[in-house]
């Protein structure tokens, strides 16, 4: 009597990344935290819109004037919604980078590239923070002509604020390199 092997499985076993409860967590929280704000940047960017339009039929259809806060409130709005942008962009993998160069390495050499690549932004990200951080507490006494509003605050507090969460999208990035084999857009 011949005792017949069981059938090899072509299926190499999953392991189990160490970082993996922590990586299940950053992502659902950096998940509601992009949603609401990309929700915030849509907002930011219809009033901006709004208030241009405003801005253009009231100087040429109504009363031949301008408001002049809308311009400079709509520049701050930009400015948000430009960088907050960024660091969603940062979290989706649309940042800039050389695809065609980059579909020339093998696996475990993207792997190293997008860790060289998350740790690139982590540095400029804690660069920005710090500052940034310097750049509000020098404007903070600085107000906006029109709408008298506090440069500090209302403009340049976008630079910070961005930048933490362009430092937790990249160590998100880089968590991601060990947990999903370094596909980020399983988010």
């Amino acid at each position: 009597m011949t005792s017949k092997k069981p059938p090899v499985s072509k299926i190499p076993p999953m392991r189990l990344s160490p970082f993996l409860p922590v990586g299940k967590f950053l992502r659902t929280s950096l998940g509601v935290l992009e949603r609401i704000t990309e929700t915030i940047g849509a907002i930011l960017l219809a009033a901006m819109t709004l208030l241009i339009f405003l801005q253009v039929i009231i100087r040429f259809k109504v009363i031949r004037s301008t408001i002049p806060w809308t311009e400079e409130i709509a520049l701050m709005f930009l400015v948000w919604f430009g960088l907050t942008g960024a660091a969603i962009g940062i979290r989706k993998g649309t940042h800039i980078g050389v695809e065609f160069l980059f579909a020339l390495f093998g696996p475990k050499t993207k792997k190293v590239v997008n860790i060289f690549i998350g740790l690139l932004i982590i540095l400029f990200s804690v660069f920005l923070l710090i500052e940034g951080i310097a750049l509000v507490q020098g404007t903070i006494d600085v107000f906006l002509s029109a709408s008298l509003l506090s440069r500090g605050l209302c403009v340049y507090l976008a630079v910070p604020i961005s930048a933490v969460l362009m430092l937790l999208y990249s160590i998100e990035f880089i968590i991601n390199q060990f947990t999903t084999g370094g596909n980020n857009n399983d988010v």
